[in-house]
């Protein structure tokens, strides 16, 4: 499978000037992600080449270990400090996606009956654009998703043109996954922002247990430590991701392609989240981005 590197997400007060380059490098939270070549510092990987009738096994194993351990630490806390450029770490944070946990989370999401039905009936890979999303009705899903990307100045990352008419169900997951994230930050009203992230990676790292999501969730904790008048801020925006995941565990399979006319407010009541997102921590993004106040 072979879909373009993705990186992970953004910061909350310097990303405003920053929207355009930032939003490409946001998008390694799919669970499927970690299916790619990792790098290692040679330094880190230098003692695997001694003999081992110099160097015992267990102390080469040992060391590596210890090295990557500090090496993920390090790049965690570096992501904390520094969002926006969480671009350059993101092969690193990519680490846990080649483990057979990782293996493990992804064929239990796509073994669930809701995914399977999906698979087994996939909905068209072709999207609107966004004049035919801006043309839809107003408050619409679509109509929504045209006027939040508007307002950020992005376009959608997924070139639809490069997507192959045949695919199999683990790479439809993959590209379908990160096409979503849109969708699900328009739906949920989510800022791309270190917090609105936050709130996003917690539903996913609550709803799926997949390590990359736990992984990068991570990082975004830590930022409150390095900018601590975010901190409320993050920790509420990922008590609101929790708590979305514990009334829908899954925004992957809902046929989303089908309902790009349907009002988003329809979709929040089809989906259960309507009180929910009352108490979401972003709720005058709704007024804010789109004009619609939730009742």
């Amino acid at each position: 499978m072979a879909l373009p590197q993705q990186a992970v997400t953004a910061d909350s007060s310097r990303l405003v000037n920053q929207i355009p380059p930032t939003q490409r490098r946001l998008r390694n939270k799919s669970p499927f992600w970690g299916n790619k070549s990792f790098e290692v510092p040679a330094t880190l990987i230098a003692g695997l080449h001694q003999p081992m009738t110099s160097t015992p096994k267990n102390f080469v194993r040992s060391s590596f270990s210890k090295g990557v351990t500090k090496l993920g630490i390090s790049i965690l806390l570096q992501a904390a400090k520094q969002p926006e450029r969480i671009g350059k770490s993101g092969r690193y944070l990519g680490i846990p996606g080649n483990t057979q946990l990782q293996k493990d989370a992804i064929d239990r999401i796509l073994a669930t009956p809701p995914v399977q039905e999906l698979l087994a009936n996939r909905p068209l890979p072709r999207w609107p654009d966004l004049e035919q999303m801006a043309a839809m009705p107003k408050g619409s899903l679509g109509w929504c998703t045209q006027r939040r990307l508007e307002k950020l100045g992005i376009s959608f990352l997924v070139d639809q043109t490069q997507i192959p008419e045949s695919q199999t169900d683990e790479e439809f997951a993959i590209t379908r996954d990160i096409r979503l994230h849109d969708i699900h930050h328009t739906i949920l009203g989510l800022p791309i922002t270190v917090a609105g992230e936050a709130a996003a990676l917690a539903f996913y790292a609550s709803t799926r247990s997949v390590p990359t999501d736990i992984g990068i969730l991570t990082s975004w904790m830590l930022r409150g430590a390095y900018e601590p008048s975010a901190r409320r801020l993050i920790w509420d925006a990922i008590g609101f991701g929790i708590a979305v995941g514990q009334i829908v565990p899954d925004l992957f399979s809902p046929r989303w392609e089908e309902g790009w006319k349907k009002s988003i407010t329809d979709w929040h009541e089809e989906l259960g989240i309507s009180d929910v997102l009352k108490t979401s921590p972003f709720k005058d993004e709704f007024e804010n981005i789109y004009g619609l106040q939730l009742k």
